[in-house]
């Protein structure tokens, strides 16, 4: 049986998803849909996809489908997502889950109400080194976790094309865009564990002013730009163990991205960026370093797991309860960043 796809946003990730999806065996995109018609017919023509559309409730009623990915901007990941959920079809929605715990959480019981699939696009998670260093974490090999810290650092880099200087259209700057990956990935890592309290502190000290002759990232909407450009986090859970969360379009750092994931526990520890483990064997202290690692396109190992899900082949690795969760601790941070002080969850 042929697993007919949709997709709704046909740019950047759109074409990312297409590219995908036709790595997989037994799947056909039949329709594809951009609020831009024109986009949309192009993408259709480009790639010889039957149908077009400019309104994906449309889509959704006229196609027959089994799966939609949601390739749209943050402000609107939530309502094609639910309409799909609602019409009985299995979603793959781009991360952020949406602009809010909020629309999050409507988005939960629209999946809840469904008994459809619903995870989001953290890819980080299927990356060899993540893969990797879970299978050890599971293993017991560095024992109890009770510390992380998750950075996402550009020297220099403000996104200047589309809409992510704009909160009403993004949720957020660097925390929502680039921070929702790594802080998913280390919660996973972690194990998901129950969060008791949050704190955090944004800044924009460098999107919002116009840029000078040696500020190379060409920011051309410096007028209209309300987002962080940097932002910290410290969560607190319920087990006892604490997390650091560093997120950054400008940091000035040396390196041009510091995506360092470290984990620490009571039998060793773990970074990823670079993958290695320290530990102590037979009264020694030893590094472990994994080699000969598979090379794969995570995004592409997103979606072949997906696929294989909707064939009940698999179990979904994305919960859509966990990025609600991750959704909760950037509000909080927001939150906590606008009130000066700890949130409670």
């Amino acid at each position: 049986m042929v697993i007919k796809v949709g997709i709704v946003g046909c740019g950047f990730v759109g074409n990312i998803h297409l590219k995908a999806y036709r790595e997989v065996k037994g799947v056909e995109v039949i329709a594809c849909c951009d609020i831009n018609e024109e986009r949309a017919k192009k993408f259709a023509e480009e790639n010889n996809i039957k149908h077009h559309y400019k309104a994906y409730k449309k889509m959704i009623e006229n196609e027959n489908l089994d799966v939609l990915s949601v390739c749209t901007p943050n402000y609107n990941h939530k309502e094609p997502t639910i309409l799909a959920l609602d019409a009985g079809i299995n979603v793959l929605c781009e991360k952020p889950m949406a602009m809010n715990a909020k629309e999050a959480f409507e988005m939960l019981q629209a999946y809840k109400k469904s008994k459809k699939i619903l995870t989001i696009g953290h890819h980080h998670r299927f990356n060899s080194e993540s893969q990797i260093l879970k299978r050890f974490i599971n293993g017991g090999v560095i024992g109890e976790i009770y510390y992380g810290r998750s950075q996402s650092l550009y020297r220099n880099f403000i996104p200047w094309w589309g809409e992510f200087h704009l909160k009403k259209k993004s949720g957020g700057g660097t925390l929502i865009d680039t921070g929702a990956h790594l802080i998913d990935l280390i919660l996973w890592l972690m194990g998901f564990p129950e969060v008791k309290s949050v704190s955090g502190a944004t800044y924009a000290k460098f999107g919002n002013r116009k840029p000078v002759k040696d500020e190379p990232w060409g920011f051309c909407k410096w007028k209209e730009y309300d987002v962080e450009d940097f932002a910290s986090g410290y969560v607190r859970f319920k087990n006892g163990a604490t997390l650091v969360i560093e997120s950054a379009w400008v940091s000035n750092i040396e390196e041009n991205w510091k995506g360092t994931q470290q984990l620490i526990g009571d039998k060793g520890s773990a970074t990823i960026n670079p993958l290695k483990i320290c530990s102590g064997m037979h009264n020694t202290l030893v590094d472990i370093t994994p080699v000969q690692l598979p090379q794969v396109d995570p995004h592409n190992e997103e979606i072949k797991w997906f696929i294989d899900c909707v064939r009940g082949e698999r179990e979904i690795l994305v919960k859509p309860e966990e990025s609600y969760t991750v959704q909760r601790i950037m509000d909080a941070i927001y939150k906590s960043s606008e009130m000066k002080k700890e949130i409670q969850l």
